[in-house]
């Protein structure tokens, strides 16, 4: 109890966010966003979402049997990103397996553009959070240094400003290292998801047999 009453006293949160309430809400918010970014992103960047089971079992013994037009026509009725690739490998045959690659990787790159859009979210997060605290330090020391006539009791004062004022920095240097973590464990989830995937459309790729 004595711990919590010393902690309260040397803490106190409500006067350290009412010294910058901007910079300190700015990065809450930006907290918040890289969480949800975050817990988004790990229900949806799945492979089983990118490719399923089924799906692939069922396209891939149309394709063994070259029904390539029922093979088009249940890429098209599917949403996934294998279906959209294949559906544009099929769909390209006709023009030789040159132009029937390039497009197939086009479409690849085009689809999975909304999933890289969020990991630079959440890179931008991690470069701006740490700029954004210390500008809320800097400007903090600013005003606690404009009045160079001071006494001994406003010297203490100071001190005690500049201690809150550094709260910035050490919470955009949290926000932005919490964000760094969400990054790169979606980046790998990302890179390992899309390389199953594209593995799986180049395997599919070499049962299409090129309409001449």
């Amino acid at each position: 109890m004595h711990i919590l009453v010393l902690a309260a006293q040397l803490i106190d949160l409500k006067k350290i966010f009412f010294s910058a309430p901007l910079i300190y809400g700015l990065l809450f918010l930006m907290s918040v966003a890289a969480l949800t970014i975050w817990i988004y992103s790990l229900f949806t960047f799945r492979a089983k979402d990118f490719m399923p089971a089924s799906f692939s079992k069922e396209l891939r013994n149309l394709l063994q049997t070259d029904q390539y037009e029922t093979a088009l026509a249940l890429c098209s009725s599917k949403n996934n990103l294998l279906s959209q690739i294949m559906a544009t490998g099929l769909s390209t045959r006709q023009f030789g397996h040159q132009v029937m690659m390039e497009a197939m990787k086009s479409e690849a790159g085009r689809a999975s553009t909304a999933f890289w859009q969020r990991l630079s979210l959440l890179n931008d997060i991690v470069i701006i959070a740490p700029m954004l605290g210390l500008l809320g330090t800097v400007i903090g020391m600013f005003y606690a240094f404009y009045d160079v006539n001071r006494s001994v009791e406003s010297i203490n004062a100071l001190f005690d400003g500049l201690g809150i004022a550094v709260g910035t920095t050490v919470l955009g240097l949290i926000v932005a290292i919490l964000s760094m973590i969400f990054y790169t464990t979606l980046k790998y989830r990302v890179v390992r998801s899309l390389s199953l995937v594209e593995n799986e459309a180049l395997s599919m790729s070499s049962l299409i047999g090129i309409k001449v």
